[in-house]
């Protein structure tokens, strides 16, 4: 299988990935085998026709599904995590939460490090995405 990249743009999302890296942080170490810096790198893609290829992509891979932690009184949603890299040179996951406030342009991303210090990039910075594993 051929993989493909996808332009994407970096933005600052709603403020809440850091709570629910962290409300799931237990799921997620088993499920990936690491402990993910607390919080999400949010990607839009550029591209209408991008968009329709990714979620292509998507539907032809096997996403880990990450369980909800059990809280008394609180719904909460599976998480599906995908294998990607970033900028061809950095592993990460994809997570596509089931209960979300994004349209299928935005990418949620997660590694073991913030990969805005990494990469150094900040809001506008333009980077690339493939999925799939490495």
């Amino acid at each position: 299988m051929s993989k493909r990249e996808f332009k994407a743009i970096v933005f600052s999302g709603l403020g809440e990935g850091e709570f629910y890296v962290n409300l799931y942080a237990r799921s997620l170490r088993t499920a990936l085998g690491f402990t993910p810096y607390p919080g999400t790198l949010n990607l839009r893609i550029v591209s209408r026709d991008d968009v329709r290829g990714y979620l292509d992509e998507l539907k032809g891979l096997r996403p880990l599904v990450i369980e909800p932690p059990k809280i008394q009184g609180v719904t909460l949603g599976k998480v599906l995590a995908y294998p990607a890299t970033l900028n061809a040179t950095v592993p990460v996951y994809i997570v596509r939460p089931e209960l979300t406030t994004y349209k299928d342009d935005v990418i949620e991303v997660i590694s073991e490090v913030r990969l805005r210090d990494l990469l150094n990039l900040s809001d506008g910075s333009e980077v690339l995405i493939s999925v799939g594993d490495p």
